[in-house]
C-alpha cells in the first residue's frame, strides 16, 4: 500500500471554504467540486501532511497496486494491514473492506514543474490520466461498476512504460457520478458527484525521452458539466448506460497518445 498525503485530518473544516450546511468531513466522507481546489486535488489537509510522506522510486512500466482503509487512522491496527486474505493491502478482522459507492477507480499522475520540490507542490499543474477501472460486462445488474462488489479486485494498473523521468504526485480517486434531471438541471440543484481523491509521491526512473502529454487541470476537469461528472437517473440507478457515456477525469494516456476514454 502506498503511503499517502492525505485525508489524515478528520474533522475537517471544509464549510468554511463555501456556503454549506454540510459541516465537517471525516477520513472516509466524500469531497465534492464545490470544496477547496486543493482537497479535489489530493484530498482533505494534504498539504499538512506532504513533507512526513515517503518517496517511493518506481520504475516506467511498473506494475502498482493500491489498497482502501475505511476505518478512520487513529482507529488503525497491525492486523487491518498484515495477514490480509488473499494478500490484500488492507482487510478489517470484522468488516469487508469493500466499495459501497458504483462508479470508476481513476489514475492520474501530474509531474513536479523544473525546479520546484514534490514535498511542497500542490498539484496545481496539468495531470494526466494512466488508468481507468469502470464498468464490466452485466451480471446481477444491468450496470456493473467492477469496484461496486463487497469483495473488489485487486487494484492493479501500469506506470506508462514512455513516462519520462522524474517526480510525481500520483492521484487515486473512486468518483460516484452525480445525477441530473428535468427537475434538477447540472451546475444547480444535480446531485452533485462524490469524491474520494487520495496522493502519493513517485520518484520515477526511467530512460524514455518521450515528451509527457499535455494534461488536465483539476479541480476544473471534475466540474458538474464535465464528461462523465453526471449522468442521467436512469445510470444513476444502475439500469442503463447514456448514450455516449465518457469516463471522468479527462483523456486516458496509454503511453502513445491520449484517447478518449469510453467504456468498451
Amino acid at each position: 500500500m502506498l503511503n499517502s498525503a492525505s485525508n489524515k485530518t478528520s474533522p475537517y473544516d471544509e464549510w468554511r471554504y463555501y456556503n454549506s450546511n454540510f459541516l465537517y468531513r471525516f477520513f472516509n466522507w466524500p469531497t465534492y467540486y464545490i470544496d477547496r481546489p486543493e482537497s479535489v486535488r489530493c484530498g482533505r489537509g494534504n498539504m499538512d501532511h506532504a513533507n512526513a510522506t515517503e518517496i517511493l522510486t518506481v520504475k516506467a512500466g511498473d506494475t502498482l497496486e493500491i489498497a482502501q482503509q475505511r476505518w478512520e487512522p487513529d482507529e488503525w491496527t497491525d492486523e487491518m494491514f498484515y495477514n490480509c486474505s488473499d494478500d490484500r493491502g488492507t482487510c478489517h478482522p470484522q468488516y469487508a473492506q469493500d466499495f459501497n459507492h458504483p462508479g470508476p477507480l481513476l489514475i492520474h499522475l501530474s509531474k513536479v514543474p523544473e525546479g520546484q520540490d514534490i514535498r511542497t507542490y500542490d498539484g496545481t499543474g496539468e495531470w494526466v490520466k494512466i488508468h481507468t477501472l469502470g464498468l464490466q460486462s452485466a451480471q446481477e445488474r444491468p450496470l456493473n461498476w467492477v469496484l461496486y462488489k463487497s469483495k473488489p479486485p485487486h487494484l492493479t494498473f501500469k506506470i506508462p512504460a514512455q513516462t519520462p523521468a522524474g517526480h510525481y504526485l500520483m492521484r487515486m480517486d473512486v468518483i460516484w457520478s452525480g445525477m441530473t434531471n428535468e427537475y434538477n438541471p447540472v451546475g444547480e440543484k444535480g446531485i452533485l458527484a462524490e469524491m474520494y481523491p487520495s496522493c502519493a509521491h513517485l520518484n520515477i526512473v526511467s530512460n524514455s525521452t518521450a515528451v509527457f502529454p499535455k494534461g488536465v487541470k483539476i479541480p476544473e476537469i471534475f466540474a458538474p458539466e464535465a464528461p462523465g461528472m453526471t449522468t442521467s437517473w436512469s445510470m444513476y440507478k444502475l439500469e442503463s448506460i447514456d448514450a455516449n457515456f465518457t469516463y471522468p477525469g479527462g483523456p486516458l494516456w496509454n503511453g502513445e497518445k491520449l484517447i478518449v476514454d469510453k467504456p468498451t
